[in-house]
């Protein structure tokens, strides 16, 4: 049976006053994220991504007081309760001393249940490959590895071979090299529960969708009136981060191949915005769920997990996610490839740009999308990668690898598979 993942958020308000020593904790420890006396994440082999960071104070709308936020995030293999479950009984005298500065805090024998009870609901998640462990990707690189040495150390004898007898000579040493064992394994596949599980949300949601589309495109023109109306009265204020914020935020990044990102920002005002937002994320997991859950997120393929949340009884949202590269190449490839997306999802959002029909516009004003993306992100001082150094496209290529040991191939398809080597 395929392992799916799961997200986990667990939310919890700092003390008041507690905020810096929390963020002290989480920088010492995120010196070493795999291993520290707060949570060493090497020991957690399903995890993929995971990260603890703060919301600092701050004042709503309305003028009503906000506490700082901790909140823990991870990309897990398998059930969330069982991740949980784990992390505390492993790390539990490192979370208590992080979590003792939280409110309502019970002590270390209550830590199982405040983890459960603070946990919240993701608005909408991404899995850049649905059911790709991280086993899989460690075993998978290190197949690809492995038949490149081979490949090197027997280079002379590969000339005038045909594509073909060249990958029967690769499967034949796989085959009887007892490292790569696991290589030898075949796929793992849904078992027929969840196959239908799936083919039945998938149904039951379109379904629902073709019953209502009459009512919806009834409904339409009223809802664009009203989004017009609110589009042409939203104030957006284009705010120039000061040099302080935008060193401290690029002190964080260039971690590595793969980066975090994280951002948090009020919703506009009022029950129309918050009705927008819910549904287009509703919407954003449904597509994430069903259509783009292998390795492309309509055309960008540099994520390897995100989430949104929301949060303050939905009057802020978070936004987080693992991704390939430089920031400014992250932000150029969304603006360059789904600018209308961005515009969809985080327009509701107070200060983003002007949009037009929520699609035009918005993001497509670059550099006033840049600083409203700059004065919107948060510090990751504690973030851990299992698998830093490959690129999404790197597990991607590496597990066309491994499928590519199987099945019949003419030249042409052989050739193209040893390009990938």
């Amino acid at each position: 049976m395929v392992t799916t993942q799961s997200a986990v958020t667990v939310l919890a308000g700092v003390l008041p006053g507690h905020a810096p020593a929390v963020q002290q904790i989480l920088a010492t420890a995120g010196k070493d994220p795999a291993n520290n006396d707060l949570v060493s994440f090497a020991q957690f082999p399903t995890v993929h991504f995971a990260r603890f960071f703060v919301v600092e104070p701050a004042t709503d709308l309305q003028g009503r007081p906000l506490a700082a936020r901790l909140i823990f995030l991870a990309d897990v293999d398998g059930p969330a309760d069982a991740f949980i479950l784990a992390l505390v009984g492993a790390a539990g005298d490192g979370l208590h001393t992080l979590y003792q500065h939280c409110q309502g805090y019970p002590g270390r024998a209550g830590l199982l249940d405040y983890f459960k009870s603070n946990r919240v609901p993701e608005a909408a998640t991404y899995v850049n490959t649905i059911g790709r462990t991280v086993a899989q990707i460690h075993q998978e690189a290190k197949l690809h590895d492995a038949i490149e040495e081979f490949l090197d150390r027997n280079k002379d004898q590969w000339r005038g071979q045909s594509p073909r007898r060249v990958r029967a000579s690769i499967q034949e040493f796989v085959e009887y090299e007892p490292s790569l064992s696991s290589a030898r394994q075949p796929f793992l596949r849904p078992d027929a529960t969840c196959i239908l599980g799936e083919k039945l949300h998938f149904g039951l949601v379109s379904a629902a969708g073709i019953v209502l589309f009459p009512a919806i495109l009834l409904g339409l023109p009223l809802y664009l009136a009203i989004l017009r109306w609110h589009e042409t009265h939203d104030v957006a204020k284009d705010v120039f981060p000061d040099d302080a914020r935008i060193q401290q935020l690029a002190g964080q990044e260039d971690h590595g191949v793969q980066n975090p990102y994280i951002a948090a920002g009020f919703l506009k005002p009022g029950l129309f915005r918050r009705f927008t937002g819910t549904v287009v994320l509703w919407g954003a997991n449904f597509l994430t769920r069903h259509i783009f859950n292998h390795a492309d997120l309509i055309g960008v393929k540099t994520i390897h997990f995100a989430r949104w949340v929301f949060i303050d009884q939905k009057r802020r949202l978070v936004f987080t996610s693992n991704y390939d590269g430089s920031l400014e190449n992250y932000m150029d490839d969304f603006i360059d490839k789904i600018a209308w997306a961005l515009n969809i999802v985080f327009s509701n959002g107070v200060d983003y740009p002007k949009t037009n029909w929520l699609v035009l516009n918005g993001a497509r004003y670059e550099e006033v999308f840049k600083r409203f993306n700059l004065m919107h992100q948060l510090v990751s001082p504690f973030w851990y990668a299992a698998y830093q150094g490959m690129t999404a496209l790197n597990i991607e290529n590496n597990a066309q690898i491994r499928a590519g040991l199987y099945g019949a191939m003419d030249d042409a398809a052989a050739r193209a598979w040893l390009r990938r080597l």
